[in-house]
C-alpha cells in the first residue's frame, strides 16, 4: 500500500472509534486485566510498532460501545486477547465489530505469526 492508501485506511478506522478513545500508539489497560492479558497486548503493540503500523488499545467503537483490546489501524484488524472470556462474548463481538477480529490466547507464547 502506498502512503496515501495507508493514511486513508488509518482515518477510516479512526472514524469508527469514540473520539475520547482515539489514543493512537499508546498502551492502555484496566486493573481488571490479568498480567498475561496485559503482556500479550503489549507484545502485539510492540510488533505493530516495529512494523510501523498505527494501533489503538482499549478503543470503544461507536455506536455499539464495545471495547477492543488492540486495533491495527493499518490493516483494519482487531486483536482480541482472551484469557477467561467466553465464546458467546467473542461471537457477539464478531457480529458487532465493524472490523475483522482475530482471537489471541493470552496464555500462549507470542510470535509475530499470530498477527499474520
Amino acid at each position: 500500500m502506498n502512503r496515501y492508501a495507508v493514511q486513508e485506511q488509518r482515518n477510516k478506522v479512526s472514524r469508527l472509534l469514540r473520539t475520547s478513545n482515539r489514543n493512537r500508539n499508546a498502551m492502555r489497560w484496566s486493573k481488571n486485566e490479568t498480567e498475561s492479558h496485559i503482556d500479550m497486548k503489549f507484545s502485539i503493540c510492540k510488533q505493530l510498532k516495529e512494523w510501523g503500523h498505527e494501533f489503538y488499545t482499549e478503543a470503544v467503537f461507536e455506536p455499539s460501545g464495545l471495547r477492543a483490546d488492540v486495533i491495527d489501524a493499518d490493516s483494519g484488524i482487531v486483536y482480541e486477547v482472551v484469557n477467561t472470556e467466553g465464546s458467546d462474548s467473542i461471537m457477539k463481538k464478531q457480529h458487532m465489530y465493524p472490523l475483522e477480529i482475530r482471537v489471541v490466547n493470552a496464555n500462549q507464547k507470542f510470535s509475530k505469526e499470530l498477527l499474520l
